[in-house]
């Protein structure tokens, strides 16, 4: 060892005494740890005297430490400060936590905002797009300040997340690293409301995985002792995270800011997978063969059964085609006339012949919803789906409807289920399926768009007018289904289980009604659900997901706000229903088309049209690589017009592969190609590497 190495080891040493020696506690004003716990309260170690109560929570043991795991429904600490915390503009927060799930807005801890669709709190942590945002919500001096981690935050990993707040400067850390900084002015106005951990408020998440501690202190903390504060606990936490199967493979930024122009989130670098990227995979060259319907012909088949059957083989499910062969559904969404039709390809049977063959010779083998029926008509038709619209046409019938965007809007948000005249409509209104129930083409059967399905749903038909005879019973539903459940229809106590039990009720209820009549009158073909897109209430209830699998043969999901399909979703979908999956709207707009808003829409933004090019490979290289999923429609075949005035397109966005007159936007278009007819192959490839 030279005498150089000798004295840079002695200042580090030097220096992790120093660090070692920092006052920790100067300045702590809370502090909370599950150490000699007895499971309903954890002390406040600060001396501050403000204990919490814990609801729904387990404590665990972990390498001698006790940790609090809390379930993502009910499970939270709840602190009423018994002493108001001295926090003025300086302030520094601590969080030791493991995360097990992490959906957009799941709340860490804080206290939340007074107006509960806000997601900033008064000061506080919570997930937005994978990563931790620390914000503060304050007055007319300084409304609103947000720092968020350029890190994606680990699952199943201890963290310690830091953050420090002078007035004037926001800093976040990860495991005692700065890790983002924001100039921002800052302040705290309290508003009465607890501190929380691990609680989402309303519609926000709660947290599933486990907390560790966390400090709050009334001053800044420094770099060095933020570094300090983790080098002295990380002992007690493991910190090694899980690595992905896609970690080996390249990446390329591609830049989002959220879905609007106007979002107030900063633009995100999203690390993008292309298909030359992929480590260790050769295209085939279009070496498989395919059938008429875009079925694997080189695999062993199945039973041939003349229309569209599911089967799970080796781990995967797959849709079998009706020559039993193998088949992935890529299709587009409403692929309708563009405009100046005539002019631009002769007449509108041509141009459902020559979209036809363009898609067809892209890789896509299929329509989803909202194509028109002219596409049927062609020489050699795409597999395609069919809609109908039972309870969306029944409260239309009954004037039980409002607007809202991208679905069928119900007064108050609440599907009339539970009217008594619901179920003789949908035994009438089925019959017209008869007229399609022999088309071997035809994929299967779905039934409405989007059902609305708010957090709060059992409130909300808790609340119905009881003198409306059309709302009544729904009201009465909801009473008898609490009354028996917990002996009264009081709704002070409702919990989080309570709410999302229910929202498994009433959709059994849904199904239970319509199901049975699409089966009824086509009994040849798939039910595709009702296209569920809500992320808080079905994507994370189990109860939702063991209620549907009786139902479906595949559960169609309209995916947003996930830059990648999130593998730990897709678990537990397995596990809480074992069925197969259907991708139904997706879709990124760029803002390189000139007089296009992009203000709605529920879709990524992005900057440039190779960048949607490269997001729709990473997403669809993702759904390849996830063995319950059958296939993916994009949304959608055109643009909507600068002209548009509905709700979910107002000024127009580029939301299409096609432009307005059905051109084809070369980037995407050709990326697309590029992965759908590597589809077969990816497939295998990715489950070799599984």
């Amino acid at each position: 060892m030279n005498r150089i190495t000798t004295l840079a080891l002695a200042l580090l040493l030097l220096l992790s005494t120093s660090l070692a020696a920092a006052d920790l506690d100067s300045g702590l004003v809370g502090h909370w740890r599950f150490d000699d716990g007895d499971g309903k309260t954890v002390k406040d170690l600060s001396g501050g005297g403000n204990d919490g109560v814990i609801a729904f929570g387990t404590l665990r043991k972990e390498r001698g430490t006790t940790s609090l795991e809390l379930d993502g429904f009910d499970g939270h600490v709840r602190i009423e400060p018994q002493t108001p915390l001295p926090l003025t503009n300086e302030i520094t927060t601590a969080l030791w936590v493991k995360v097990a799930r992490l959906p957009n807005n799941t709340v860490l801890f804080g206290i939340p905002n007074a107006n509960p669709d806000w997601t900033t709190p008064v000061f506080g942590m919570y997930a937005s797009a994978g990563r931790i945002v620390y914000g503060q919500f304050g007055d007319k001096r300084a409304p609103k300040a947000l720092v968020e981690a350029r890190t994606e935050m680990p699952l199943g990993a201890w963290t310690l997340l830091t953050a420090t707040s002078d007035g004037a400067t926001l800093r976040f850390y990860v495991n005692g690293v700065l890790d983002a900084e924001q100039v921002q002015p800052s302040v705290v106005a309290f508003n009465g409301q607890p501190l929380l951990i691990g609680k989402g408020m309303g519609a926000k998440p709660s947290l599933r995985g486990r907390v560790g501690e966390l400090r709050i202190y009334n001053r800044t903390l420094t770099a060095d002792e933020v570094h300090s504060l983790f080098a002295q606990t990380r002992s007690a936490y493991d910190q090694s995270s899980p690595v992905r199967a896609s970690a080996r493979d390249g990446t390329v930024p591609v830049e989002t800011h959220g879905n609007s122009p106007a979002h107030n989130a900063p633009w995100r670098v999203q690390p993008t997978r292309l298909l030359e990227l992929l480590d260790g995979y050769t295209p085939s060259g279009q070496q498989v063969k395919l059938n008429r319907y875009g079925g694997r012909m080189d695999r062993p088949r199945e039973e041939a059964t003349g229309f569209f059957t599911t089967k799970k083989i080796n781990g995967r499910w797959w849709l079998i085609d009706p020559e039993g062969c193998r088949f992935v559904h890529i299709a587009i969404n409403a692929v309708r006339e563009p405009r100046d039709v005539n002019a631009n390809f002769g007449s509108a049977d041509q141009w459902a012949e020559a979209v036809t063959k363009q898609l067809r010779a892209n890789g896509f083998n299929g329509l989803g919803n909202w194509s028109t029926s002219r596409l049927q008509e062609v020489d050699s038709p795409l597999v395609w789906v069919l809609r109908r619209d039972f309870i969306f046409a029944f409260a239309r019938a009954k004037n039980l409807v409002e607007p809202a965007a991208g679905t069928q809007g119900f007064l108050n948000r609440c599907m009339p289920v539970f009217h008594p005249e619901f179920p003789a409509f949908c035994e009438e209104y089925g019959k017209e399926l008869a007229a399609t129930a022999d088309d071997p083409t035809l994929l299967g059967i779905m039934t409405e768009n989007e059902l609305q399905c708010p957090y709060d749903l059992l409130d909300r038909y808790l609340a119905s007018d009881a003198a409306n005879p059309d709302l009544k019973p729904g009201r009465d539903a909801a009473v008898a289904w609490l009354t028996a459940r917990k002996g009264s229809a009081d709704p002070s106590g409702l919990t989080r289980r309570d709410r999302y039990e229910f929202i498994a009720y009433a959709f059994d209820s849904y199904y239970r009604i319509v199901t049975p009549i699409v089966r009824k009158y086509d009994p040849n073909h798939l039910y595709l659900g009702s296209r569920l897109n809500y992320s808080s209430g079905q994507f994370d209830n189990p109860w939702f997901w063991k209620m549907l699998a009786p139902f479906h043969d595949v559960v169609s999901v309209n995916y947003y706000h996930r830059w990648e399909p999130q593998a730990d979703e897709f678990s537990d979908w397995a596990a809480w229903a074992d069925k197969p999956i259907l991708i139904t709207e997706w879709y990124a707009k760029a803002m390189d088309v000139p007089n296009l808003a992009n203000t709605h829409g529920a879709g990524w933004l992005v900057r440039t049209q190779e960048d949607r090019a490269r997001f729709y490979q990473h997403f669809t290289l993702g759904l390849l690589e996830t063995p319950n999923v059958v296939g993916w429609h994009y949304f959608k075949y055109l643009d909507d017009p600068p002209e548009s005035k509905a709700l979910d397109n107002l000024g127009g966005a580029n939301k299409g592969m096609f432009d307005v007159l059905g051109k084809p936007y070369p980037p995407l278009f050709e990326r697309a190609g590029a992965v759908n007819r590597e589809a077969y192959p990816l497939i295998e490839f990715f489950d070799a590497r599984r």
